[in-house]
């Protein structure tokens, strides 16, 4: 991408944040080599003195260290009170969900006040970027954010990696086996123990089905709440916890798998779906918010809190091996468009007109 270079303060908060959102933002600045971007980063605490302590330096590092006529793109939401500091001009900020208003009466009050302070901050924005059609309709209703102020940049796919490869199932410790495949936290309003429930119904006619859950917890208590249920319905060796598992690694991963399941009740995206349709692999996900965007025609879509509809669809897939083939042809096609040059030459435009329209 070329064009007259320009500064941009990129304030990003935590640097040890979600993999998902770096990986977001360093696709599409890797493809903006005639921006020089300014990092404002710190690193996150779980102590909370010195959180509180960070936050406040944080504050004034910005406040101090903004550039002149640069412009401010904020990409957190939780660090929207920062519009109020008065050199704020040329503002973006990125706004992935509305996951924290959702879950609110799960927060402390603290954590309430927040996230209201921040909800109010970012009206203030001159563009609000988010990552799908369905959260932009979120963002103006929940938040009041003008519809004209909101811009969706959709999160693309490296086709390079994330293609078509070898099923090497060996190496995943799963040969001659049905393989189902999760990749994400165990959040739970990812229903992965749905999944493992669906695996038990599943075990009744696939006694070798081995369901693969690749990615850290992120959730408190989660891994040992799924490990008990998985004890409880004796899928001890028909369920595998791979823990993290390298970008390197995941195409090969994705590509070993029958079947790739995403049965996330709320989200801003679904990259894992995306990536495993890019692979080849056919996908049943959530029939509700940003995933139909996502997989279009190309998935099953269910109830993500049935785990009797995900079994029935995963079993139409393990069952029919020419439903399967259109399934993995039609999701290559549908990846296809996903496209990291598309979001950085989005993202561009949205800078240069806050430049053109200035202070």
């Amino acid at each position: 991408m070329r064009g007259k270079s320009y500064t941009v303060d990129f304030i990003n908060g935590p640097s040890n944040g979600s993999v998902s959102v770096k990986r977001y933002q360093e696709e599409i600045v890797k493809r903006m080599p005639h921006v020089r971007f300014n990092r404002m980063e710190y690193s996150y605490s779980r102590n909370i003195a010195v959180a509180v302590a960070t936050r406040v330096w944080y504050a004034a590092r910005i406040f101090f260290g903004l550039s002149k006529g640069s412009v401010k793109h904020i990409t957190w939401f939780e660090l929207s009170h920062l519009l109020l500091i008065p050199s704020m001009d040329r503002t973006v900020v990125t706004v992935y969900d509305i996951i924290p208003f959702e879950r609110a009466g799960d927060m402390s009050f603290f954590a309430r006040m927040r996230t209201w302070a921040n909800s109010i901050a970012v009206k203030r924005a001159r563009r609000v970027v988010t990552i799908s059609d369905y959260s932009a309709a979120k963002i103006h209703e929940v938040l009041g954010v003008p519809k004209e102020h909101i811009f969706v940049v959709k999160p693309g796919l490296d086709a390079s990696h994330f293609k078509p490869g070898r099923k090497d199932a060996s190496s995943w410790g799963a040969k001659r086996r049905q393989v189902l495949l999760y990749v994400g936290s165990e959040d739970p309003r990812q229903n992965v123990d749905k999944i493992i429930r669906a695996v038990a119904i599943l075990k009744k006619k696939y006694p070798r089905i081995l369901f693969l859950k690749a990615g850290n917890p992120q959730w408190p208590s989660a891994r040992e709440k799924l490990v008990s249920l998985v004890q409880e319905l004796g899928l001890q060796d028909s369920v595998r916890f791979l823990g993290y598992v390298p970008e390197e690694k995941l195409p090969s991963l994705y590509s070993s798998a029958d079947v790739a399941v995403y049965p996330c009740s709320s989200a801003g995206w679904g990259l894992p779906p995306a990536e495993a349709m890019a692979c080849g692999t056919p996908v049943v996900a959530s029939g509700i918010g940003p995933l139909p965007e996502v997989t279009g025609y190309c998935a099953i879509r269910i109830n993500p809190g049935s785990e009797r509809e995900i079994a029935s669809a995963i079993d139409r897939i393990l069952s029919d091996k020419k439903l399967a083939l259109r399934m993995s042809a039609c999701g290559i096609r549908r990846s296809a468009a996903f496209s990291w040059g598309n979001a950085a030459s989005k993202m561009d435009s949205i800078y240069r007109g806050l430049l053109e329209e200035g202070g």
